[in-house]
């Protein structure tokens, strides 16, 4: 197939370090223009050199087929549904908006344009992650009783766009979209109730540690996002037949490297191991497909709502400092 054509319009570090090498090494698609207002910055990450310094003058250029949006959280949005209407797919990276209505409104713009708009949330296309879904629905485990889960890392310089409300900062924006939605995705998005959070703010007055826990479907969820709190991470899954738990520290974070899950069911054990993988060019190539009218999997704009619609729950529990 003709390779897809991509603009990015943002040439920040996730742009660098995880879709541009992801797309260099793709048979599918390509990195064809840049877009951003450093136009140093924007050469380091664009192979044919073709450089836009408006985000606009790549919109309008009719050889964009598809951008990939990786500006601060408080401008996606209104990229998005810019790039829409100008006849683009859009690849956005996670939050797609800053609440639930912004969300709906983009998936509006996306049925009315006919364009195909994905959450850039790569974890979800690991073979790992789509494991654990499969044998949690299989019934392996029996019926679901508590679901861990954990994200963290520790510190952000005081100039970094995650602590600045005015751009949408904060954990749960930043880590919330790996660790804190995990149980809704694994249980199949079932009714969420008995919502409880606690948060530390940042003096910058974003959340800097927000720990959720509710009921999903019967089950119990434990949740930890944090940017203050040593590297750590864990998912585990309890049922009534067994558990399942990520190996090593990289339960929301495997790139690159081989990656295992621990299961123990009737009390007999057994590790699956993942080769290393690639998880952003799975979910780029995976675009590029279904943009060239293939029928690979993509995560569906009603998760992506239904993400946002939780969010607005905690947010609402939360108030402000």
């Amino acid at each position: 197939m003709e390779k897809l054509r991509w603009g990015f319009i943002g040439a920040g570090g996730i742009a660098k370090r995880a879709l541009y090498p992801a797309i260099s090494k793709s048979n599918v698609g390509e990195i064809y223009a840049v877009a951003s207002r450093d136009k140093t910055k924007a050469l380091t990450i664009s192979p044919n050199g073709i450089v836009y310094t408006s985000y606009d003058e790549l919109l309008a250029d009719p050889k964009v087929e598809a951008v990939y949006i990786s500006l601060p959280n408080s401008l996606h949005l209104p990229l998005a549904v810019k790039a829409m209407r100008a006849g683009k797919h859009v690849l956005c990276e996670k939050p797609l908006g800053m609440n639930a209505a912004e969300v709906a409104e983009a998936i509006a713009v996306s049925k009315e344009t006919d364009r195909i708009f994905v959450e850039a949330s790569w974890n979800r296309w690991h073979p790992r992650s789509q494991r654990i879904r499969e044998i949690i629905a299989s019934g392996e485990l029996g019926k679901i009783t508590r679901i861990r889960t954990c994200f963290t890392y520790d510190g952000l310089d005081e100039g970094n766009i995650r602590l600045d409300p005015a751009l949408g900062g904060g954990i749960l924006y930043d880590l919330g979209p790996y660790s804190t939605v995990a149980p809704l995705w694994a249980m199949d998005f079932a009714e969420v109730s008995d919502l409880d959070v606690k948060v530390i703010w940042h003096k910058a007055g974003t959340d800097e540690t927000t720990r959720v826990n509710f009921n999903i479907g019967g089950a119990v969820a434990e949740t930890v996002a944090s940017d203050n709190i040593q590297v750590t991470h864990w998912f585990i899954v309890e049922g009534t037949k067994g558990e399942l738990r990520t190996g090593g520290n990289d339960s929301f974070n495997s790139h690159n490297n081989p990656s295992t899950l621990e299961i123990t069911v009737d009390g007999r054990a057994r590790i699956e191991r993942f080769e290393a993988c690639d998880p952003y060019q799975l979910m780029s190539d995976a675009f590029a497909r279904v943009v060239r009218g293939g029928d690979d999997w993509l995560m569906p704009m009603e998760q992506s709502l239904k993400f946002a619609q939780f969010f607005d729950s905690i947010f609402a529990k939360m108030g402000r400092p």
